[in-house]
């Protein structure tokens, strides 16, 4: 029977250390700030901006939002990164996914000043990650290694495999793995063999977007499992939300699971708050 890492919990107490550090550093004059860009009209996007904006608050750090309709010129949103680039009271920038399918998210998440990418997501800040320099890193992958953590607390010479090689989560997630000195295999959709693969990890990640797609047959016995998945299904005339992973099926199997939804999507929004922080300290 697996260990349920609760990610709603330990999201709390970390943001209760980020709180503290606020606090510390709002006595020194600095008062931390992140700007968030939504464009379209996604209500996922605008639920998402409102669970971090809460969380912001709750933290004490200030937050302000800026909404466009799926009608936009592109010239209006890059005029507002390259103003919030100048503002020296913003020390954060987040630009929501998706975007509406006429325009480019890296094209203009590279707009962002490296100095204010709260994401990790420029190609600077990739970069860093990539060639092991100090740098702000994603949010998802960051939360993904704290909860890690919280059931290895060394996961040095363990063998992690990661499904999915976006550039948000599987590849800056393999990167960081590979500098806390994992072995680490990255499986895509042009993989083959992924069950008898997975079965070699003693770390799994699913991040590949398919509701339920990993089953018992993927984990090696003793494995800790990591969802981070958020699928909606119908399932006897109702919407529910699951994970890739098929937590019933795996739970018998696995050491240790994260639970869709409270498992790395708390983790997320907590390491933006941190990210953010960092931002203010040092830039």
């Amino acid at each position: 029977m697996a260990k349920i890492i609760d990610g709603k919990t330990i999201a709390k107490e970390f943001s209760e250390q980020i709180k503290k550090r606020v606090d510390e550093i709002k006595s020194r004059g600095i008062e931390p700030r992140i700007a968030m860009i939504r464009v379209g009209e996604n209500p996922a996007s605008d639920k998402y901006i409102s669970v971090k904006e809460k969380l912001a608050a709750e933290v004490g750090i200030s937050s302000v939002v800026y909404k466009f309709g799926s009608v936009v010129k592109e010239r209006e949103i890059a005029d507002l990164i390259f103003q919030l680039n100048e503002d020296k009271k913003v020390h954060a920038i987040l630009l929501q996914s998706p975007l509406p399918k006429n325009l480019q998210f890296r094209a203009f998440v590279n707009l962002i000043h490296p100095n204010k990418d709260v994401d990790g997501l420029t190609t600077i800040n990739q970069g860093k990650l990539f060639s092991g320099e100090p740098g702000i890193a994603p949010c998802t992958p960051l939360g993904i290694l704290h909860l890690l953590r919280t059931v290895c607390e060394d996961v040095a010479g363990r063998h992690a495999v990661v499904l999915g090689r976006s550039s948000i989560v599987g590849r800056p997630l393999a990167q960081l793995l590979l500098n806390a000195n994992c072995t680490v295999t990255l499986l895509h959709s042009y993989s083959k063999d992924l069950p008898e693969i997975c079965r070699t990890a003693d770390i799994l990640v699913s991040a590949v977007g398919k509701p339920l797609f990993v089953g018992k047959e993927f984990i090696k016995p003793g494995a800790t499992v990591i969802d981070v998945g958020i699928n909606r299904i119908e399932q006897n005339g109702s919407s529910k939300i699951v994970g890739d992973v098929d937590f019933n099926d795996v739970f018998d199997v696995a050491e240790a699971i994260t639970p869709v939804p409270n498992g790395v999507g708390p983790m997320t929004v907590a390491h933006l708050m941190h990210n953010t922080l960092k931002l203010a300290c040092y830039y």
